[in-house]
């Protein structure tokens, strides 16, 4: 019943960031502008997202395949998508671990195996996130600067250091330990045991690390295009040259997206990830509404097509109890 209580308490949380949300930004300009968006754009991100999600599944064929277990991409992508839909409504969206849990149960493979399938590519997932975040920022910065070269000179070396600093902690283990008095800050020990886990299988995927990290590269690039696309489905106006838009969303994405994995607690970010939207476009000169609905646009590309895997969801809760399920997604056992 913990767990339960726990995602109700989520659930709560995010219902009232949205409906603060809602109150502030103005519910009559999100609807219009939900409802006027061109749908052409928006199953054009349908079918890239999807595509993505082979894509990612692929990454985890790779894994699998480098430790002695090979299985049909498709069979695979069953179980991702069934992550995916459980991460969407999961706090952090550990619920993504579900694929681990999914594939050791369909295919008798040791749940160790299917872990590292998922945790081994967070290693170029987590870099690609950083120092996205730090361009953007740098981006934002610069706009809040103008032309003042001492601010972006400084600026930027802060995020040169913080980059730095997120590559040391991915690769070289022992920097954990120097750092262990900062585990009694909140959040810290959430990001300190998720890099542990990737440490305890880095070599074995470092081995394979160049066709990962094309793989990352490729679904990376796929993610901007959709956004880029569900950019144009809701009429939002950035630089006008559409390459430096498609760019842009690249980098977007992979800054925006950390906020639905930090430990907050609500569902995958919910509400907490569009009132970021909204925060990260502002000085760009994106009106609130159209900042907004472009958040709940991301969110509703994934559920949609990551509901096609509600079957398999579902037969393996048949066979598992909710509560036991949770249990294990949060801690990974």
């Amino acid at each position: 019943m913990e767990k339960r209580f726990q995602l109700l308490l989520n659930l709560i949380l995010s219902i009232a960031i949205f409906a603060a949300i809602f109150y502030l930004v103005g519910f009559d300009k999100i609807a219009t502008a939900l409802l006027s968006i061109r749908l052409e754009f928006f199953v054009l991100a349908l079918v890239v997202y999807f595509c993505l999600n082979i894509m990612m599944a692929y990454r985890v064929k790779i894994v699998l395949a480098s430790i002695g277990d090979s299985l049909p991409t498709l069979d695979i992508l069953k179980s991702s998508l069934a992550g995916m839909l459980a991460s969407d409504f999961t706090p952090a969206r550990v619920g993504y671990f579900f694929t681990a849990f999914s594939l050791s149960a369909r295919h008798k493979i040791p749940f160790e195996k299917t872990l590292l399938s998922i945790f081994g590519p967070q290693l170029f997932d987590f870099m690609i996130k950083v120092i996205s975040a730090a361009i953007l920022f740098y981006l934002i910065i610069s706009i809040a600067g103008g032309g003042n070269l001492m601010v972006n000179a400084a600026v930027l070396a802060v995020f040169a250091c913080g980059i730095i600093s997120a590559a040391l902690l991915v690769f070289y283990p022992p920097l954990l330990k120097l750092l262990a008095p900062l585990e009694s800050l909140p959040l810290i020990p959430f990001v300190f045991n998720f890099v542990r886990r990737m440490h305890l299988h880095s070599h074995k995927v470092l081995a394979i690390k160049w066709k990962i990290a094309a793989v990352t590269l490729v679904c990376w690039s796929m993610k901007g295009v959709e956004w880029f696309l569900l950019s144009k489905a809701i009429g939002l106006q950035l630089s006008g040259n559409l390459i430096n838009d498609l760019l842009f969303m690249m980098v977007f994405q992979g800054a925006l997206t950390i906020i639905q994995f930090l430990p907050i607690p609500t569902l995958a970010g919910a509400g907490a990830s569009e009132a970021g939207f909204a925060a990260a476009l502002l000085p760009f000169g994106v009106p609130l509404e159209t900042a907004v609905s472009f958040g709940f646009l991301t969110r509703m590309v994934m559920i949609v097509v990551d509901s096609l895997s509600l079957p398999i969801l579902l037969d393996y809760l048949h066979n598992h109890s909710l509560e036991s399920s949770l249990d294990k997604i949060f801690k990974l056992e």
